[in-house]
């Protein structure tokens, strides 16, 4: 494999991070795509496992390495899909979702439209004036013109973008915005005194001593991406405190394979009560990840330069669809989205057949990688330099870094996965939920194994405290 990559992203860390510690090996293609979303994913993972044992060095004076392979990294992209609840598959609670396809437009385009949650469904079905069936929102969607579609929605708040060739997308003002930022932006937003990794009689003691044991992680995000980067701490000893609105929509297959490491406990920050406990959490975090719309928790009070004062020495990650800068900054979007918007849908398919990558999601998962180096990037700062940061990532960045790595010329045909290479990485626990098969982590450190000392739990069974071991 090519490791231009990993070297590009370790550099834009800032951190001096050798990449001659990991090892990519190649492998047979597990994706049916022509992106090089496995060799992408592959770069991400090195990456931040690159951070994990300069943080490891840091902490002990001892060197360790780690292996990964293209098929470890492929199966990364579709961890949801091999879930296993007693042996049976974990439903979404709506598997069919008329308001989450592509559909042709009266001009001769295609849009891309996601109502995944309830509310954003209603609206989009409003705007449609329609049934919700595939038939229905097929012909209402049918007698619009596609800039009319996704201007209409954007006004309303929903979900709806033109499905654009990679040349349009960069073409598009919003394209533009994101081409000039990092795929990964780590900034400094406040000084501090140099914070160092806690000692080991702050760590899980059954865990002993692990790289980012005692780093304790506040995780205010949903679905995939955002959920994956506090994940991806978790395996190497974050302690994980994932915070959830009882309000909000619950996605059970996607609940799970993000909950892996995490307690989970809900909380409602319209009430002053709640907000103030959110507040104490802060107070003693070192990580604050939220996948919000970009404001959104800033309007509550925990915008980053607000958590910074609460908490100095506080590493606020934001992930969001569309980037943070830019006339379509504040818009909401999802993994889908960012494959119409950014070209990627075209390559999958044909500009005049866009299609999805249905069998995997590469920018919800690459992104989740990201942004866990930038954590880790940021926590080796602080560790060195002090300081409050700011981490940044966005699906349709990192949708534009995965085009710009060229074209496969060869692909799997088939997404079912021959089972002895499934195998390798298939573990099993017993969870709240009952006997749980899943994919387990595809990093092979030497000294610290990964793995996650909590199963996934359903969402808010936990009190919203910090538990006793940290």
């Amino acid at each position: 494999m090519d490791r231009a990559l990993l070297n590009k992203l370790l550099a834009a860390t800032g951190v001096n991070a050798p990449a001659d510690v990991v090892e990519i090996r190649d492998a047979e293609a597990l994706l049916v795509t022509p992106l090089k979303a496995a060799e992408t994913a592959a770069a991400a993972l090195a990456a931040q496992s690159a951070l994990i044992c300069k943080i490891w060095r840091m902490r002990t004076g001892r060197r360790q390495t780690v292996t990964l392979d293209l098929e470890g990294a492929a199966l990364a992209l579709q961890s949801v899909f091999y879930q296993r609840q007693w042996d049976y598959p974990i439903m979404l609670t709506e598997p069919r979702y008329p308001t989450v396809d592509i559909y042709p437009t009266a001009d001769g385009r295609h849009v891309m439209i996601n109502g995944g949650y309830p509310a954003l469904r209603d609206g989009l079905l409003d705007l449609l004036q329609c049934a919700d069936s595939k038939e229905a929102v097929g012909a209402a969607m049918a007698r619009w013109d596609a800039v009319d579609l996704e201007n209409a929605a954007a006004d309303k708040g929903l979900c709806a973008v033109i499905v654009r060739t990679p040349e349009e997308w960069l073409a598009h003002p919003q394209g533009r915005a994101l081409a000039a930022e990092p795929v990964v932006a780590i900034e400094k937003i406040a000084d501090g005194p140099k914070m160092p990794f806690p000692a080991l009689s702050a760590t899980y003691p059954p865990s002993g001593l692990r790289p980012l044991s005692g780093i304790r992680v506040l995780d205010l995000t949903h679905v995939i991406a955002g959920p994956t980067c506090a994940k991806t701490l978790a395996e190497q000893g974050a302690t994980v405190l994932h915070v959830y609105s009882p309000k909000r929509p619950q996605l059970p297959p996607f609940d799970m394979d993000t909950g892996h490491g995490k307690l989970s406990a809900f909380l409602d920050l319209g009430t002053a009560a709640d907000a103030a406990t959110l507040r104490s959490l802060v107070e003693s975090a070192d990580v604050f990840s939220d996948s919000y719309r970009p404001g959104g928790l800033a309007a509550l009070g925990f915008g980053p330069k607000a958590l910074a004062a609460m908490r100095p020495g506080i590493v606020a990650v934001s992930v969001s669809c569309y980037g943070f800068d830019g006339p379509w900054a504040n818009r909401p979007g999802f993994e889908q989205l960012a494959q119409a918007a950014s070209g990627i849908a075209t390559v999958q398919g044909k500009p005049e057949a866009p299609e999805l990558a249905l069998s995997f999601y590469p920018n919800d998962y690459i992104t989740g990688f990201l942004a866990a180096l930038g954590t880790l990037a940021a926590l080796v700062r602080r560790a060195k330099e002090g300081g409050s940061y700011h981490v940044r990532v966005s699906l349709c960045r990192t949708a534009m870094m995965l085009l710009e790595q060229g074209l496969n010329t060869h692909k799997a045909t088939d997404t079912t996965v021959p089972a002895p290479i499934l195998a390798r990485y298939m573990q099993q626990c017993d969870a709240a939920i009952g006997r749980l098969h899943y994919l387990g982590p595809v990093l092979r450190y030497s000294e610290t194994p990964s793995r996650w000392d909590l199963p996934p739990a359903p969402l808010g069974a936990h009190p919203p405290r910090w538990p006793a071991w940290v």
